[in-house]
């Protein structure tokens, strides 16, 4: 800054000045001149820094012979491109011409301790001035942006400690900030943003290291989160949705590598998780369901690559063990086993064909195949995926919350 320029051998006291009289080089060019009022006192210097022969610095002084005003041509074209304005000897703003055309695009402003309090500068030279920034102390406090040129700043971002604290901003142009960005340590910690521009924020982003964590979504304007996206390493890996604006989470899906791979959902909408399906590749190969809604799963379901059905295990007794077996073929039904005593062995076999039985067989406490594992409670099975996959999904998925949302519901 220009300030940073002016040294004792470029601002001279009045006192010096007057034994600078006639100042010129040995062969006989003239490097500075001086103009007086009536009364004998310098009014106006001009000096030639680089002894091309032409004047290149002014400096202008009030009656009382304290500078007020210099002017100075910083490429040495003859004409000036940065202003100083003095009062009482004490400088009050700089003005600069960076592309050296003579318009004015950047100001500073300065304090009675000689200190920036504020920067104006004309970025996209249409005369007026599109960002400003504020100073306290010294040290950069805030800063103000209008870059949609309508006159009103759109971008406002504080400072604490010469680091960013908080970022807001207009994406509209309606002259409401809409986006607002807080960080800590000068990096981004958290993320709000009124996306449909009511007022009122419907998504906040939460970071780390200035990487997104958790996305909470408000998808109904009630001001509660009805969509919470959970990431690591910013691929996601876990989503939590109240679907039904009943606010419980109706609906959990878990990711590895960007894929879907697992999904927890209230089928019938009563407020309680009832469904677990697994996929690989994108597609179904895995369903529980809790039938009869008492938090233990009762029904297991699998498919093939095409969706259709190729078994199901069933729990008709509650104690946690499968004791109907069915098998499927082009999505019919083709063998039905069932354990008649509990045991966990089969007693009896039905043979369909289109839906009819065409045979029955009384079996010998035969085994199931292929085995059956025992059926778990939703909370069981919810607690299991939480602590499933990789270490970088382990962390995404205990950071932001001791218990996930879904499973206090």
């Amino acid at each position: 800054m220009v300030k940073r320029r002016l040294s004792k051998k470029t601002i001279l006291l009045p006192a010096l000045l007057a034994g600078l009289l006639g100042g010129s080089t040995a062969s006989g060019q003239v490097v500075a001149r001086f103009f007086y009022d009536e009364k004998g006192n310098v009014i106006r210097q001009e000096r030639d820094s680089n002894g091309d022969g032409r004047m290149d610095r002014w400096i202008f002084y009030s009656a009382e012979g304290k500078i007020e005003r210099v002017e100075q041509d910083e490429d040495f074209d003859g004409k000036p491109d940065l202003w100083l304005y003095y009062e009482n000897g004490r400088i009050q703003r700089e003005e600069i011409s960076g592309k050296r055309n003579g318009r004015i695009d950047l100001r500073y402003f300065f304090n009675s301790q000689g200190q920036v309090e504020r920067k104006e500068q004309d970025t996209d030279g249409d005369g007026r001035a599109d960002l400003r920034l504020f100073y306290e102390s010294g040290e950069p406090a805030r800063s103000e942006e209008d870059r949609n040129g309508d006159g009103r700043a759109d971008r406002v971002t504080y400072f604490q400690g010469g680091k960013i604290s908080r970022l807001e901003e207009d994406t509209n142009g309606d002259g409401r900030m809409d986006s607002f960005s807080f960080f800590q340590n000068g990096q981004l910690a958290r993320k709000e943003i009124d996306r449909k521009h009511t007022g009122t924020i419907d998504l906040r982003g939460y970071y780390r290291e200035g990487r997104l964590l958790r996305q909470e979504e408000d998808l109904n304007g009630d001001g509660k989160p009805d969509r919470i996206l959970h990431f690591s390493g910013e691929q996601l890996v876990r989503r939590e949705e109240d679907s039904r604006a009943q606010g419980k989470f109706d609906l959990i899906e878990f990711f590895a590598g960007g894929k879907l791979t697992s999904r927890l959902s209230d089928s019938k909408g009563n407020g309680s998780l009832d469904t677990l399906d697994f996929f690989r590749d994108g597609k179904l190969i895995r369903e529980e369901r809790d039938s009869d809604g008492d938090g233990i799963f009762d029904m297991r379901l699998f498919f093939d690559e095409s969706g259709q059905e190729l078994r199901r295990e069933a729990d008709t007794n509650k104690d946690r063990r499968a004791d109907v077996w069915v098998t499927f073929e082009n999505g019919k039904r083709t063998l039905q086993e069932e354990d008649l005593n509990s045991n966990g062995k089969v007693d009896i076999r039905y043979f369909f064909k289109d839906e009819h039985v065409v045979k029955e067989e009384q079996v010998a406490e035969a085994d199931p195949n292929p085995p059956a594992l025992p059926f778990a409670s939703v909370q069981d099975e919810l607690r299991s995926l939480l602590v499933e996959g990789n270490q970088e999904g382990r962390n995404a998925a205990t950071t932001t919350v001791k218990e996930p949302e879904a499973a206090k519901h």
